[in-house]
């Protein structure tokens, strides 16, 4: 929804600043028309026009979405999320413990379970450190999305609704200071759409690369590359083992939850693990069969589309960087 109306708003700006359909929709540019429905004061309100009231009106949802969203990312996304990671973390280091414990009085644990353990625990420690990074950066694009949103108020305010000349609010100079902040935190925003798409269409070749190498091969087929295990690790189990997982520590974390029911939970997910795991590596069918290479090339699609859609969005948001920036640079 916020991509929509950003477009929308965009496109809007675009009509405006090139005066597009002022032959076609003369009403468009006109402040008598915005007065049949609703009267501004004067002087400088009442010239207001259609188009500058409906890029208002999206300016409005921009400032109230990024607020909210830039709020979210900081604390349910980033800070409150580090903090449920560290208690998983703990969490998974007592089960260890607990588990190491445990192995000392059972002679009967042959080296194929401590294996699969072993696997487990791999996989466990991958996404709670992804997830520690995602919930940082989170914290810091937060950091930049908020003040965006604030800015935004300035606009609406000055720039659609023709405040900025009545000099209210902090007049040109607060506006120039909202355009200011706004070019300040796009900056690093850019980077971040350059990376995550680069990312992603990184992502659709290694899923390809993925299928090529263990389609219709079997376990014992399948030797270990690197340092690792096995052929499951964080990727492959995601992707092969169980496609989509997604623990409970990968959600933003809104409220914190009691340390009982949060090792319950741990409990629940690396019982499915070892499940998985054990089953997937005893059984003696083909890694990716014909149904799973298709779900997986479909997972690479999907993958190219997401990388090609950040590259959109540099676009679009490089745009109205440069827009911003050029009314800084006048003034």
């Amino acid at each position: 929804m916020d991509t929509i109306v950003q477009l929308i708003r965009n496109a809007m700006c675009c009509v405006k600043d090139l005066n597009l359909f002022a032959e076609s929709l003369p009403n468009l540019y006109d402040p008598e028309y915005t007065s049949k429905f609703y009267t501004f004061p004067t002087p400088f309100m009442s010239k207001t026009t259609p188009l500058e009231f409906l890029i208002c009106i999206s300016q409005l949802y921009a400032c109230i979405s990024c607020t909210i969203s830039g709020y979210n990312l900081i604390f349910g996304g980033g800070i409150l999320k580090l903090k449920r990671l560290t208690r998983v973390s703990d969490l998974v280091h007592k089960k260890r413990l607990d588990k190491a414990g445990s192995k000392k009085k059972d002679d009967d644990k042959d080296d194929k379970a401590d294996k699969d353990d072993a696997i487990v625990n791999q996989v466990v420690a991958t996404s709670v450190m992804k997830e520690a990074n995602g919930a940082l950066r989170n914290a810091f694009v937060g950091i930049c999305v908020l003040p965006i949103g604030i800015s935004f108020f300035w606009l609406l305010r000055n720039n659609s609704l023709h405040i900025t000349e009545a000099g209210w609010v902090g007049g040109l100079p607060a506006l120039i200071h909202a355009l200011t902040a706004m070019d300040i935190a796009l900056v690093p925003l850019l980077y971040f759409m350059l990376k995550d798409a680069s990312s992603a269409l990184r992502k659709a070749v290694d899923i390809r690369a993925m299928v090529e190498k263990f389609s219709e091969k079997k376990n014992k087929d399948v030797a270990p590359s690197g340092g690792e295990l096995s052929w499951i690790n964080l990727d492959s189990y995601s992707l092969i083992v169980d496609s989509g997982w997604s623990p409970y520590w990968t959600t933003s974390a809104i409220s914190n939850v009691d340390q009982d029911a949060e090792g319950k939970m741990l409990t629940k997910e690396i019982e499915a693990l070892e499940r998985n795991v054990k089953s997937s590596l005893s059984g003696d069918a083909a890694i990716v069969n014909a149904s799973k290479a298709a779900e997986m090339e479909e997972a690479a699609q999907v993958s190219y589309l997401e990388g090609y859609r950040e590259y959109a969005y540099f676009v679009f948001n490089f745009i109205a960087f440069y827009g911003y920036l050029l009314g800084v640079v006048v003034y």
